[in-house]
Order: structure tokens, then sequence, then C-alpha cells
């Protein structure tokens, strides 16, 4: 478990002009301010929001969860606290939370209304959807069907020709499971939906021919690709087909952390450090992503 030491200046650069309203007791919030450690849950395997390099926790939401640390010592008058990040998968990463293994999980985490079964979620931090990835020499209708959007993947005729009879590879898990299964796709003639244990499975099964297409959120799937070498040898879906507003899931029931979360993350998103942080890991950010974070952020 990696260990990140958080002094005060860690909170100064986003917190020097937002109001620092104490914190309120609550069961999690307790703990952390008792231990003077937050714990974070982090998945390995999703960049560029949470990923490992050169030993060290990195990404998107690893940063913003390092400032929501700095939010939660800000507002509870610690002078320091320590933030420790676990490593978790698809598989583990709910338990980890509901289990208090973790206190805050930083990764790229759809907020559903079944998950809020079972946790809560801050205000949205990123929006997304479920992407396709095939051979860039794949048949041209695939092709129109999964990664152009063009007319043919308007027709039922079409798409049923493109993907009968074809083995599709999804992230195991994960809502892009969910949405597949439940999709018409699934219920094409001949389709095989086979779950895959991480990204660098799903991409080899399509470079040798094993799957015909891979799906999993699109903005890993483009923070994965990034990081390949052969890149050129796949081709990304240039829309998504579902929405997926991603959020920090913390322990369901306690309302006070999550106030101070939400009330940090609006607070970034209306400064426009968010677009800081963004850049770092995206480029520089668009007019949706302006827009998003715009309409995301409450009011105080």
């Amino acid at each position: 478990m990696r260990q990140i030491h958080l002094i005060a200046a860690f909170a100064a650069a986003f917190l020097l002009s937002a109001p620092i309203i104490p914190a309120q007791a609550g069961a999690v919030l307790d703990r952390i301010v008792e231990r003077k450690t937050i714990r974070f849950g982090y998945r390995t395997d999703a960049p560029p929001f949470s990923f490992t390099a050169d030993g060290r926790p990195q990404g998107f939401t690893t940063e913003l969860c390092g400032v929501m640390a700095g939010a939660v010592m800000a507002t509870s008058d610690l002078r320091e606290i320590t933030g420790t990040f676990k490593a978790v998968d698809t598989a583990t990463r709910f338990d980890a939370l509901t289990s208090g293994q973790i206190d805050v999980l930083c990764g790229a985490t759809t907020a559903t209304l079944k998950r809020r079964e079972a946790m809560s979620f801050t205000i949205p931090i990123f929006a997304t959807g479920v992407g396709a990835v095939v051979s860039s020499d794949a048949p041209e209708l695939m092709q129109e069907v999964l990664i152009d959007g063009g007319p043919a993947a308007l027709s039922g005729a079409a798409i049923r020709e493109a993907l009968g009879g074809k083995r599709l590879g999804v992230r195991a898990s994960t809502t892009a499971e969910e949405w597949l299964r439940q999709s018409a796709i699934a219920k094409i003639e001949g389709v095989e939906i086979v779950p895959i244990g991480d990204h660098a499975e799903g991409l080899a099964g399509v470079a040798e021919g094993n799957l015909e297409a891979y799906f999993a959120d699109r903005a890993i799937l483009a923070g994965v690709l990034a990081r390949v070498a052969d890149a050129d040898r796949f081709a990304l879906s240039r829309n998504t087909f579902t929405f997926e507003p991603y959020a920090l899931a913390i322990p369901r029931g306690d309302e006070d952390l999550r106030l101070v979360l939400d009330r940090a993350l609006s607070h970034v998103y209306r400064s426009g450090a968010i677009f800081q942080i963004f850049e770092r890991h995206f480029g520089k950010p668009g007019a949706n992503e302006i827009l998003f974070y715009g309409i995301t952020a409450l009011p105080e």
C-alpha cells in the first residue's frame, strides 16, 4: 500500500480562496480525522484516470483525490494528513469500499442507481460512455457500425449482418458488460460475449483475431491505446453507445464526508483549477468539458 504524506501546503493551492467551513461529525469522516489518515482505493488499469507508473499511483482521479485529502484536512482543522493508496480492480473495488478497507474510491467509477444501493457518490467528475475497439483492417461494415457511426449504425439489418456470429470481448465487472449483455447486440444470432480480465488482454484478443471487437469505457480505451506501441493496428469508436458519469465513491450514509468532497469539487470546478488538472491528463479541454464542469459545480 502506497503512502503519501500531505501537509498544509498541499491544500493551499486550491483552498486559498475557498470558503473554509468546518466539517460536521460523520462516522467515516470521524475515523479519518481521528486517524489523521484517509485511505484511497485506486484502479491500476484505467489510464489516464488511475494507474501505476514508477511505482506510484498516477492519473486524473488520483490527483483529484489528493485534492480531496487537502479539503478534509482544511475543513477538519488538521495540520497534516496522510493519504494511503490501495490498489483495487473492477472485481474488488466495491468490496474494499463497503467492507471499510478504503474511505474513497478513486478510479473510473460510473455512478448508477443500482450502485447507490450499496454506496454513495460525489458530484460527477467526468463524463464518458462505452466505446469499442476493432482491428484497423476489420470489415468495412463492422467499422461503419461500431467505429464510424455511419448510416449502417442506424440499420438493424446492417448491425445484424456486421456482428452476427462474432466474438465480442468486454471488460468484466463493469457497466460496459451490463450494457452489452442487455443490449440488442447480445440478441443477434451467434454473438458470443466474452468477459475480459484486463484491457491488455482485450486488445491482444482483437489483434490476434480471437475477438472481433472489444468494449469498455471509451475514455479508458483512448488512454490505453495512447500507451501501446502498435496503436495504429486498432480503430476506436468515434462516439459512445452509453452515457457514463464518473464520480468518487464513498461508504453509504456519511453525508458529512460527501458534503466536504462535493464542496471541494465544486470550488475546483468554479475556480477553473479543474482545467489545469484536466490538461495534464487529457490535453486542452474543449467546449463540452468547459460546459460539463460549469453545470456540474454546485452553488455555495
